[in-house]
């Protein structure tokens, strides 16, 4: 698809999964307000099918508090923690689910089960984590990744970083994303590991190592995000002012970044760890409703 056709909004988004066949949800601890209030809403609108797992009794005290009927709703009654998410990728593994979401269960917990060799749900992939962001300021969606799970990427981890966000807009019909390989400076500095390995990503995007993408770097957010500082900073760009993904040196700045932009800047997002068999919408315990309903969107259309 050209760029005008890419999908640049989370309504966008919404209106695809709509589109399509609902996708079952196998929801690991299932027992929380916001997790239900965001599955009800998907539901409702035909974007997803829950599969609820967790205390029975507390799901369907706190489906009625919101209004949810989960009469026709396959519901798993597990006990704890560790039985929930067993359960949760259990479904999955047998085909009783076509993604993955975190409820009141510890992340640690649900990544266990998921690199359970039992579960089979690896694929031989990084997983990695890509936030996609509707910024009111910003023309379109933009990714922003690695915040979530490699905490100091290597080299190779980054190539597969850029890889799995890579196969992530392919399916929301951005056909070749731009990638800003970020750092604080725009030269190679050997004391900033992150400037060497940005330049060696761009060689390997050039070499077509990371799949269907343009890749620059390295490259600071100043520059990625306008073509008037690139232009006064005397550098040439084929991306500055229009990238899709954001390439992040570490855990800590990708995090830091995203975040700040949905408390400050009004920020629209959603959130999924890639690489594994399925899609997993891995959430903080802060998130809000309709940070739920946009993940679970985004694994609806990339399921």
């Amino acid at each position: 698809m050209t760029e005008d056709e890419q999908l640049k909004s989370y309504q966008q988004i919404f209106n695809k999964a709509k589109e399509q066949e609902s996708r079952r949800i196998a929801v690991a601890g299932a027992e929380g307000k916001s997790v239900l209030q965001a599955l009800n809403k998907a539901m409702t609108e035909g974007i997803a099918q829950p599969v609820l797992v967790g205390q029975a009794d507390k799901i369907k005290s706190l489906a009625d508090e919101i209004g949810m009927d989960i009469s026709g709703v396959d519901i798993h009654n597990t006990s704890d923690e560790l039985s929930s998410a067993q359960t949760a990728v259990r479904l999955v593994h047998e085909g009783a689910a076509d993604a993955l979401m975190k409820g009141k269960v510890s992340t640690p917990a649900l990544l266990k089960q998921v690199l359970n060799k039992e579960y089979n749900l690896r694929t031989g992939r990084l997983l990695s984590h890509a936030a996609v962001l509707e910024i009111p300021v910003y023309h379109k969606l933009v990714m922003i990744t690695d915040g979530g799970m490699v905490i100091r990427p290597t080299l190779e981890q980054k190539a597969d970083i850029v890889r799995n966000g890579v196969q992530v807009m392919h399916k929301l019909d951005i056909a070749r994303p731009k990638v800003a390989a970020l750092a604080a400076i725009e030269k190679i500095n050997p004391d900033m590991p992150a400037t060497g390995e940005a330049r060696q990503l761009e060689e390997m995007a050039l070499q077509g190592e990371l799949g269907s993408c343009e890749l620059e770097g390295p490259m600071a957010i100043d520059v990625a995000f306008s073509r008037d500082a690139a232009e006064k900073k005397g550098i040439e760009s084929r991306i500055a002012g229009n990238p899709d993904i954001l390439l992040m040196p570490d855990i800590s700045s990708g995090n830091i970044f995203a975040k700040g932009l949905w408390h400050l800047a009004s920020a629209q997002i959603g959130g999924l760890v890639i690489g594994a068999r399925v899609s997993i919408i891995l959430l903080s315990r802060s998130d809000d409703a309709q940070t739920k309903l946009n993940s679970l969107a985004l694994a609806a259309v990339t399921a």
